[in-house]
């Protein structure tokens, strides 16, 4: 999981130089990566750049200038191929995705227009596998994203480009809480196994740098998701079953092994569901299942979702969503159970 992250100091690499091409002398590009990014991102260590710029005043298409570039810390630098430099009188647009190897997966087929990036995006296949413990993150990881926009004229001495990176991803946990005044407060809850089916599993990613209105630059982005496809299923098993105390509350999963999701909306008709399979210490024959119906919910990218639930001998009870971004803004939301 993500975590805060420090600021770094970036430049870029002189070697095999351009020309600058209007001959005005104007600065080379270098980037930054912000201290404080929404992304929050334990580091950074690699990203891929797309970028173009347009004359004040043309009508015609930006022109290319970093197309599909590799930027790497190098000795507590970052350095790219060649050189780019600011164009006086031009509106320079950015686009970054890190880790590089999303634009590099199969069928990710990345097209850069217009100043925006449009990339297909899977999560791995998990219908068919029985997960210890927590969610197999082995074929992938945090998938981030940041914009930059710019016009730049001749006065102009900031010749950083400072990456604020933000989350494509949602995050998912829960929260059980065991509470029957029935049953002795010695009593235990004891979870097995979580599963979650008929969650989407494949989009289709479009960034692109936010207008600048009135503004010299800005990092806002405008990003839609669309194209969804494949329905899947996942199912983790508990070695060492989860136990909760009566009376006390416990998270299925720690904070590094909640679950990552792709975001989306579950259409009211939808028949997706969370469904966990537990018992009580004083019947360890009588194996429960309990489902939460997720029809009517949305996963927004960026966030992470808690969602809270009590558990007595009837069964599951309403609970809250805690909403959280990697920014410290947070919401509670009502959900249903069934």
């Amino acid at each position: 999981m993500l975590l805060p992250s420090c600021g770094l100091c970036i430049a870029s690499c002189s070697a095999d130089s351009t020309t600058d091409p209007e001959g005005e002398g104007s600065a080379e590009m270098v980037f930054d990566v912000a201290g404080e990014s929404r992304a929050a991102a334990t580091s950074i260590e690699e990203f891929t750049v797309y970028g173009d710029m347009k004359h004040q005043t043309s009508t015609e298409d930006p022109q290319l200038v970093f197309d599909k570039t590799k930027v790497e810390k190098v000795s507590g630098k970052w350095v790219y191929a060649g050189s780019q430099f600011w164009m006086p009188y031009h509106e320079h647009s950015f686009v970054a995705v890190s880790p590089s190897t999303v634009l590099e997966a199969e069928g990710a087929s990345p097209r850069y227009t217009g100043s925006k990036l449009t990339f297909s995006y899977s999560l791995p296949t998990y219908d068919g596998r029985e997960m210890q413990g927590a969610q197999d993150k082995t074929e992938f990881g945090d998938l981030v994203v940041a914009t930059h926009r710019r016009h730049f004229s001749p006065l102009d001495d900031e010749y950083t480009i400072t990456f604020t990176f933000e989350h494509l991803l949602s995050v998912i946990n829960f929260t059980a809480t065991f509470d029957d005044k029935s049953l002795k407060k010695d009593a235990d809850l004891i979870f097995y196994k979580v599963e979650l089916t008929d969650f989407r599993s494949k989009a289709t990613y479009s960034v692109t740098p936010a207008p600048r209105m009135s503004n010299k630059l800005t990092d806002d982005r405008l990003i839609e998701i669309a194209d969804y496809e494949g329905n899947d299923n996942m199912t983790i098993v508990f070695p060492e079953p989860k136990v909760v105390k009566n009376g006390a509350s416990i998270d299925l999963f720690d904070k590094g092994d909640a679950i990552m999701m792709l975001p989306q909306s579950f259409a009211a008709t939808s028949e997706a569901k969370v469904r966990f399979t537990y018992s009580f210490s004083d019947d360890l024959d009588d194996i429960r299942q309990g489902t939460i119906a997720l029809k009517g919910v949305e996963w927004n990218r960026g966030k992470s979702y808690v969602y809270h639930f009590t558990i007595d001998k009837v069964g599951l009870n309403l609970g809250t969503a805690t909403i959280e971004s990697w920014s410290p803004v947070s919401e509670n939301v009502s959900w249903k159970v069934e």
